[in-house]
């Protein structure tokens, strides 16, 4: 028997090594043959008292949603994205990214799709791709065209800039950047949704909104780390949160100290139709809604008072959709919703 009788193609493998280092020309340079390289002498010299700030994260089932609509350009952007995302709530720049690529069977032209958007995202965020694995595991998915997206991004900041959540204190502000979609989270349930009511990617629903519904779903998750190094740059954040699984109250709290509550204003932002859509198609709770989903929320950093108008401005200056979503009172770590 040959390793391609057990379902691994190694010429497969081989071709797909070498389309990733004709799509990669900056990182390929950088990958040594066990290990990536990068080269932190000049980086260094930036820094008086520097922090490595490392991160992993994946973007679930959102790769079914893909595979059902046969659309694979945007997943490199999510993963990405998710990652550098957080790396960015510490105010830390991306330096470089890996990825582990686990599937049942290898298809060379979806694979050229997804990270053509990696490379291409990652060279968006700032950071080089030196390096990945790639793993055929026929017997570990439950269909041949299964497979899985992890990334992991080391960046690096200044100790002095690391946000510290006991800074937060009452008449600081909550600014919330807009999302695209549900990004890379809910999936499951979103996934749950549509089989019951037997809803099709292709069909335009109107409740939902003026596009496919596969295409709403699978719209990138926005590369937010670029603008809010900036804002670190320019403005005292005190303390930012990627809005991801957990929804606003799971990941917004993280920024908090103990004396404080976070009061987010619903009605400040608009809500994105797909989410209603899914709530009334599911019929999902209110609660559960809001702590699946971004609700039109991707990113939210907390800044002083006096700083929010500017902040906004700023942010409106280079094309974000930005909201004052809340603002901070004294409590206990808490975040509370209001109408």
């Amino acid at each position: 028997m040959r390793y391609r009788d057990a379902g691994v193609d190694r010429d497969q493998a081989d071709q797909l090594v070498e389309l990733i280092k004709k799509l990669n020309p900056k990182g390929s340079s950088q990958i040594g043959p066990f290990a990536g390289l990068f080269d932190l002498q000049e980086i260094l010299q930036e820094y008086t008292d520097p922090v490595l700030v490392s991160s992993t994260d994946g973007i679930g089932t959102k790769t079914r949603i893909a595979l059902e609509y046969q659309k694979f350009d945007g997943l490199g952007q999510d993963l990405v994205a998710m990652n550098v995302n957080d790396l960015v709530c510490l105010g830390a720049k991306p330096l470089f990214f890996l990825d582990y690529y686990a599937t049942a069977r290898l298809d060379l032209e979806m694979s050229r799709e997804v990270f053509a958007g990696l490379v291409e995202a990652c060279d968006a965020a700032g950071c080089l791709l030196i390096g990945g694995e790639t793993a055929q595991l026929p017997d570990l998915f439950v269909r041949a065209d299964d497979f899985e997206l992890v990334g992991f991004v080391v960046g690096i900041v200044e100790r002095a800039q690391i946000p510290k959540p006991e800074s937060v204190a009452p008449g600081d502000v909550l600014v919330g950047l807009g999302a695209s979609g549900p990004h890379c989270n809910g999936f499951s349930l979103i996934r749950k949704i549509l089989e019951k009511q037997k809803l099709d990617l292709r069909k335009i629903y109107a409740e939902a909104g003026e596009r496919p519904l596969g295409e709403l779903l699978l719209e990138p998750m926005p590369i937010y780390s670029n603008v809010v190094l900036r804002l670190f740059e320019r403005f005292a954040v005190k303390g930012a949160a990627h809005i991801t699984g957990g929804g606003i109250p799971g990941n917004l709290a993280r920024a908090l100290n103990e004396r404080v509550d976070a009061v987010v204003h619903r009605g400040n932002w608009p809500i994105p139709k797909l989410f209603r859509a899914l709530q009334a198609w599911g019929n999902v709770p209110e609660d559960e809604l809001w702590e699946v989903f971004n609700m039109g929320v991707g990113f939210i950093v907390i800044v002083p008072g006096e700083q929010a108008e500017a902040v906004l401005q700023f942010l409106a200056e280079h094309g974000e959709r930005a909201y004052r979503v809340g603002e901070i009172v004294s409590g206990a770590g808490g975040v509370v919703f209001k109408n």
